[in-house]
């Protein structure tokens, strides 16, 4: 009887493992987002708290351009990221859903 709900509980543990891993991905990805947002922030302040003149201005403008080229590369690869772990979980979930369901 045990074996039996071994048996039947391991597809649930399976989905929930993955669930957790998948999740601790992305929040981590996220984490990692947000920190480079708050970074590039604090960093555009303080050029900005920085400029004394027209120059210092213009400096500061063209760096803000770079950086937020920067930005949308960086959050374009965190999508791919995103979109990699999505693929890998559906491929997870199949394979334990296949295993669950093939008559041995």
């Amino acid at each position: 009887m045990n074996t039996q709900m071994q048996k039947m509980f391991a597809p649930i543990q399976e989905l929930t493992a993955l669930n957790v891993a998948n999740i601790e991905k992305l929040v981590n990805l996220q984490l990692e987002g947000l920190k480079e947002g708050a970074n590039a922030s604090v960093e555009s302040l303080k050029q900005a708290a920085s400029i004394k003149d027209l120059e210092g201005a213009k400096s500061y403008i063209a760096g803000q351009t770079e950086a937020v080229k920067a930005t949308v590369e960086s959050a374009t690869a965190r999508a791919k990221v995103v979109a990699e772990i999505a693929q890998s979980y559906q491929a997870g979930v199949k394979k334990i859903v296949e295993n669950t369901f093939t008559v041995s």
